[in-house]
């Protein structure tokens, strides 16, 4: 019996980091293929997931596909799972999500209804941010998404994990949390410039018992002084 074939198609304006989605796909291991009949690259790896499942995912390459492109219908109609993306920096891309999930549900087709994801890109600029996560859930709860994702191309952040879990997903299967974070890459932090001085709670602790062992050896050193 041959593994489930899932296909996924990424829609949303030219900007917002498509291609780097799956350019990262790539380096983690996906085939590159071609469709000569629609000549149309996508690309292709078996993921095996928890609990002895596996799943083939085809991620289709769209190119620079615009939202009035003839063709969009036809590339979107049959697949599987469907991410509308945007730009976490802009917020124009956001606003034109909507228009994007309107094309996709026009395009779905009567036999079979995909999984439609809102897919925030760019998450590493956290000083540009401009659309706000609250934002984001509210899309979602407000079209009844399947679900959303934040991740980052650039540095690889939740891009695995979203993939193993929205592939479990289409086989009817859902990933716990401990399942998911053996998918999540370390993340790299990026250093910005910044004129004022920033501390984590976590930073504070490890200075207290710094200072809490540096008085322990003081007290101990004067313990023996006669």
């Amino acid at each position: 019996m041959s593994d489930p074939v899932c296909k996924l198609i990424l829609v949303g304006n030219g900007s917002v980091g498509k291609s780097s989605i799956i350019a990262r796909f790539v380096a983690d291991g996906f085939e590159k293929q071609y469709k000569q009949t629609i000549g149309l690259d996508f690309y292709e790896k078996k993921l095996l997931l928890p609990r002895d499942k596996r799943v083939v995912l085809e991620v289709w390459d769209i190119g620079g596909q615009n939202i009035n492109s003839k063709m969009l219908g036809k590339y979107i109609y049959g697949a599987d799972i469907v991410f509308i993306c945007y730009d976490v920096t802009d917020a124009k891309s956001f606003a034109d999500v909507e228009d994007w999930l309107v094309l996709v549900q026009r395009s779905m087709g009567a036999l079979k209804k995909q999984q439609i994801y809102a897919v925030g890109n760019k998450i590493d600029l956290v000083h540009l941010r401009a659309v706000p996560e609250q934002k984001h859930n509210e899309f979602i709860a407000k079209h009844k998404l399947a679900g959303g994702f934040l991740l980052s191309a650039h540095n690889g952040d939740n891009v695995m994990r979203t993939v193993h879990q929205i592939a479990a997903r289409a086989v009817g299967m859902e990933l716990s949390e401990f399942e998911l974070q053996f998918y999540d890459a370390p993340v790299k932090a990026t250093v910005v410039a910044d004129s004022g001085e920033h501390r984590t709670a976590m930073a504070d602790e490890i200075e207290a018992e710094d200072l809490k062992l540096e008085m322990k050896k003081r007290q101990k050193k004067s313990c023996h002084v006669m």
